[in-house]
């Protein structure tokens, strides 16, 4: 319960994080190079980064999920991007019962690659975090603009392989296509021991004072690259 009570306070950061007026970096993607009882080094696209541990720090494996458990109620993760009437989904990430309502509403996230591309590229992105195959995106493909919505799922409809979802939170909602090149994943609670060498990782951090904090570690299985 304390690790649950723990993950789901860092959740609620990821929001307030996008946004933040701190300093960088605020979110870590590489591989895990080392990891201590108080530290988690990460190697990025800009080199090693050290972040601190402490008994707030969540960690989460980032599995594929079922999405035919993903209905009215489900929270979503889904980063995206603009294409008119609607948003499109970049990746989706299925958030656990424990970590529902976490940061929920909508922000600009980072520029993130463009999946909907051939090859995966990236773009400016939103993440939807509502309550829906994972397949990792392409490093070298081009980036597009996001933003980041939490919320909740409330209507979903399929069309082939495509999906269409009605994310709401408070004060608002998006309508959101999810093709089926959008890496979708599933967030499950674990414990410090799943951070291990070499995996893949994104770190959600807090550089507050100066200081590299890792609110949220979510960690990719069997060689899955964390796509948000």
């Amino acid at each position: 319960m304390k690790r649950l009570l723990g993950l789901t306070l860092a959740a609620t950061t990821v929001l307030s994080l996008a946004t933040a007026a701190s300093a960088e970096p605020l979110r870590l993607r590489g591989t895990i190079v080392q990891t201590s009882s108080d530290s988690l080094t990460v190697h990025t696209a800009n080199g090693d980064v050290t972040a601190s541990l402490n008994a707030k720090t969540g960690f989460v494996s980032v599995v594929p999920p079922n999405l035919n458990s993903v209905g009215p109620g489900s929270y979503l993760g889904v980063a995206s991007k603009d294409g008119g009437d609607k948003r499109i989904a970049l990746s989706v990430i299925v958030f656990p019962p424990a970590m529902k309502g976490a940061a929920e509403g909508n922000a600009v996230y980072d520029p993130l690659p463009d999946t909907t591309l051939s090859g995966g590229a990236r773009t400016a992105s939103s993440m939807t975090n509502a309550n829906v195959k994972a397949i990792s995106p392409s490093e070298n493909a081009p980036r597009v603009n996001s933003t980041m919505t939490n919320a909740s799922v409330a209507t979903t409809t399929a069309k082939g392989d495509v999906r269409y979802v009605t994310l709401t939170y408070k004060d608002g909602e998006q309508n959101v296509l999810i093709p089926p090149t959008a890496p979708v994943v599933a967030f499950v609670p674990g414990a410090p021991s799943i951070a291990k060498a070499r995996a893949h990782v994104f770190v959600l951090t807090d550089s507050t004072n100066g200081k590299i904090t890792a609110g949220l570690v979510a960690v990719g299985t069997n060689g899955l690259i964390p796509p948000f």
